[in-house]
């Protein structure tokens, strides 16, 4: 097999020609030995080289669905999803910041023509939220090696679940999911986590699989927090607050003036009362 040099170069060529696959490869072969490179600390082959083909690959229809399954089990294995998993501040992040974005992208293959089946798609499910708690390092923009972006790219594996199981059960585990990331003492985020967050809440309650009363519940949680007197306090109440504002807006242009949409502002409202108590 080539080097990681040979290989940013030849992606580079298949990028150049509209990410053609070449006549002289096997795509799933070579699509996995891409997998095994896509925790580069090089942010080029990483996310514009190796991520961008494997996306216009599998969405483009150039793996058969028993491959596609493959592709699936591989990145959501201990050796790419958990990673040296709850290392911080490491380069092991980019692997298993990368391989969460895997299942998105098969589950929207899935979503136009079903490919798992509903025990797959509960073990994919299960993977995936065990990984948001085990995952332990939540930076964003890593200068000189490019996104991370773990708590983010979480969330979109998050949002495409939703939309495939369309189950209650997953949807209270997937709220509080969203907030054991959301409320972080350690990490303030500030690379739009909030925003890629919210936009897996929306797509939960787009399934219409939870009652105004459990989502009340939910956001009523938010203001249940214990306060350490320290400035982590602020760290905490910052996440919060950022979130829940992405939220508001969300639901806003979604619902206007909804039941949920008013609870999400009296949330707000009650947090504040919290930061100034």
């Amino acid at each position: 097999m080539m080097d990681q040099y040979e290989l940013k170069q030849e992606l580079q060529h298949i990028r150049n020609n509209n990410y053609s696959v070449p006549d002289d490869v096997d795509a799933y072969p070579y699509a996995q030995w891409m997998l095994d490179h896509i925790g580069s600390p090089d942010a080029e082959l990483r996310d514009k080289l190796i991520y961008s083909t494997l996306a216009r690959w599998i969405i483009g229809g150039v793996f058969r669905q028993k491959e596609l399954r493959g592709l699936l089990l591989q990145a959501l294995s201990p050796d790419y999803l958990f990673y040296e998993i709850g290392e911080k501040g490491t380069d092991s992040v980019f692997k298993r910041a990368f391989s969460i974005l895997i299942p998105p992208l098969v589950l929207s293959v899935h979503e136009k023509e079903p490919l798992l089946s509903e025990e797959q798609l509960y073990s994919v499910a299960e993977q995936v939220l065990e990984y948001v708690y085990l995952e332990q390092d939540a930076r964003g923009y890593v200068d000189g090696k490019g996104w991370a972006h773990s708590t983010a790219h979480a969330a979109d594996a998050l949002s495409a679940l939703a939309r495939s199981l369309r189950d209650r059960e997953f949807g209270h585990a997937m709220l509080a999911a969203v907030r054991h990331k959301v409320c972080l003492h350690d990490y303030l985020y500030i690379n739009f986590e909030d925003e890629r967050l919210a936009t897996a809440v929306m797509s939960l309650r787009n399934q219409n699989v939870l009652s105004d009363e459990e989502w009340k519940s939910w956001l009523h949680s938010f203001t249940v927090i214990e306060k350490t007197s320290t400035p982590q306090d602020d760290t905490l109440v910052q996440n919060i607050r950022m979130f829940l504002r992405s939220l508001y807006f969300q639901a806003l242009e979604k619902e206007e003036n909804s039941a949920f949409t008013v609870a999400v502002l009296e949330t707000l409202k009650a947090l504040k009362r919290f930061l100034y108590s």
